[in-house]
């Protein structure tokens, strides 16, 4: 048993993921005003308990002279500057694995509803353009060919939902895998040129900024839709926009946007695109669950044990 430890939840209510948080955590209110709350309590702090969606790159990191280590309660951790707690000793772990059912849930959603044309068919009814008995033609989901982005635990979770659909799977990563269950396609402009559907859930990083781009769009085409579950950085947001509104791709999803929150004004005008604000792996049983990995990586640190999720 250490001393009492302070810590700082990078959200106001994070806390309450905790209703029962060890005696030598010792929190570190912040209301809702977490930059005030830094700037006064910052060098108090020594555990931060991160989201993955703030930036703690070495500026913020400067902010907390004491800090030992960082707990995210996320999968992700793209947003950390590991290079910076490397070089200080800051431990980081985070929570992987327990959303990606959620967040395949919300990608199949999307890409369903798009490749289903509901969009477009509740734009029609609104624009009065229904006017006689029998509405307009749609595609089915069987033998469509679908292409995912990276199969990781959220791909494979994908493809298991996609399955029963009868769809065409495909999927595309930096490398094969051997035991993948679906077909392999060594190019990602292949893989678009290939499939109606394309879905992105690879793994954030400088190598996958802007991955798809306006070369992926056009090979998808004007009856294809994308759905990115990712992260925005993936994405070329512009070049997105511009093929929607030219109808130069079909239809998009997305749970992810760079930066974020997103304005409404970007998206207002923007046609056949289904919005929801990153919450792909947000739900309540889930966040739960990672609270829980959180707590029992920070109980491991301050007893000097293995972290059972350590990033670094």
């Amino acid at each position: 048993m250490t001393d009492a430890v302070s810590i700082l939840a990078m959200h106001p209510e994070m806390h309450t993921l905790f209703p029962a948080p060890p005696k030598r955590w010792r929190w570190i209110e912040a209301g809702n005003d977490i930059e005030a709350t830094i700037g006064e309590r910052g060098c108090d702090v020594e555990i931060l308990l991160s989201a993955s969606i703030e930036k703690l790159d070495k500026g913020m990191l400067s902010r907390f002279p004491k800090l030992r280590m960082i707990a995210s309660i996320s999968a992700g951790f793209s947003n950390v500057d590991l290079e910076e707690c490397r070089a200080r000793g800051v431990a980081v772990t985070n929570a992987p694995g327990l959303n990606s059912g959620d967040v395949a849930d919300l990608a199949v959603t999307m890409l369903t509803s798009l490749l289903l044309g509901i969009p477009k068919s509740q734009s029609y009814i609104l624009a009065d353009r229904w006017t006689s008995p029998a509405g307009p033609l749609r595609f089915s989901l069987r033998n469509m060919p679908v292409g995912i982005v990276g199969l990781g635990s959220i791909g494979q979770e994908i493809a298991r939902r996609l399955s029963p659909f009868g769809v065409d799977l495909k999927w595309w990563g930096p490398r094969a895998k051997p035991d993948a269950d679906i077909p392999y396609v060594a190019a990602l402009p292949d893989l678009a040129d290939q499939c109606r559907g394309l879905i992105v859930c690879c793994r954030p990083d400088a190598s996958t900024h802007h991955l798809i781009n306006e070369d992926i769009l056009t090979h998808l085409g004007p009856e294809g839709v994308l759905v990115n579950v990712s992260r925005g950085s993936v994405m070329d947001e512009d070049a997105l926009i511009a093929a929607l509104k030219s109808n130069r791709l079909g239809g998009a999803g997305l749970d992810v946007f760079d930066p974020e929150p997103t304005s409404s004004k970007r998206w207002s005008r923007v046609p056949n695109v289904i919005l929801t604000p990153h919450q792909g792996g947000t739900t309540y049983e889930t966040l739960f669950a990672q609270a829980q990995v959180a707590q029992t990586n920070i109980e491991c640190f301050l007893d000097g044990r293995a972290l059972p999720s350590s990033v670094l």
